[in-house]
């Protein structure tokens, strides 16, 4: 086998969801660079097109296209995964990175509304869940594909309350719920689709440095408990992003990994 054939996703079709926060955004310049199709699934999807327009992808590199996606929306959801199938033929790969969340997702445990609540855990795991449902549907047809799951440090541990202490920031309880739900029905996945050659896996970022809204105590505070001495940068994440949709784990399935410079790791 040739190194290069490991990562090379030529003629491959790469739904993401979500694709204009940090990760998706660096996505929408990295993944296109394998020779896949990207399609990305956003609300905003003018928005969306302007980043892609900024950047300067070299000649014979498909540019990634923007259809409409809600994914808190099932009927969003189903005529999404429709419209790629009917425009490009086929559906290899899903990158779950859509992340919806209400007004008031920053509200202390003590304080969150119910309704609040149900919608963040249907709007986020729910979505998750569609998205994978409708994915694998076209997937069963070539009987093989790949989905990942972006997951989180705390769906796998609890936070430390004291970095955020004094700076306006927490991590939300319903964050946690949906994330650890999202990493265990990555196992259940995994082992369900496994009989149609569809690996699942799922990756965990730990906290990705955005000094347009942290706390420069929270940036210092959590560096201090990360054992690389530092916090996340975008591109952290897209190579394992990367390893994980590509030949390269192609023996890889059901697994949480922690791209997290060792937070996990104390």
């Amino acid at each position: 086998m040739k190194l290069e054939s490991l990562w090379n996703l030529q003629d491959k079709v790469i739904v993401l969801t979500g694709g204009s926060g940090l990760i998706g955004s660096t996505a929408l310049e990295v993944l296109p660079q394998t020779g896949g199709q990207l399609v990305v699934g956003v609300r905003d999807t003018d928005k969306l097109t302007r980043m892609i327009e900024k950047i300067d992808y070299a000649d014979g590199v498909k540019k990634p296209q923007a259809i409409p996606l809600d994914i808190a929306d099932s009927a969003s959801i189903s005529g999404f995964f429709a419209e790629v199938q009917q425009q490009f033929g086929r559906i290899d790969i899903l990158i779950n990175n859509a992340w919806p969340r209400t007004q008031d997702w920053l509200t202390v445990f003590e304080d969150v509304p119910v309704d609040s609540l149900y919608k963040n855990l249907c709007d986020h795991a729910g979505g998750y869940f569609l998205c994978c449902q409708e994915a694998s549907r076209y997937m069963k047809e070539k009987n093989t594909g790949v989905i990942l799951n972006m997951g989180s440090i705390y769906g796998a541990v609890g936070p430390h309350f004291d970095i955020y202490q004094g700076t306006g920031m927490t991590s939300p309880a319903a964050y946690a719920m949906i994330k650890g739900g999202i990493h265990n029905f990555t196992r259940y996945l995994a082992t369900y689709l496994a009989a149609n050659n569809i690996r699942v896996n799922c990756l965990c970022p730990g906290g990705v440095q955005d000094d347009s809204h942290q706390h420069p105590e929270f940036h210092a505070r959590y560096i201090a408990q990360t054992p690389l001495g530092r916090m996340a940068k975008p591109d952290d994440i897209i190579g394992p992003m990367l390893f994980l949709i590509t030949d390269a784990s192609k023996y890889i399935t059901g697994q949480i990994l922690m791209a997290d410079g060792g937070w996990t790791a104390w």
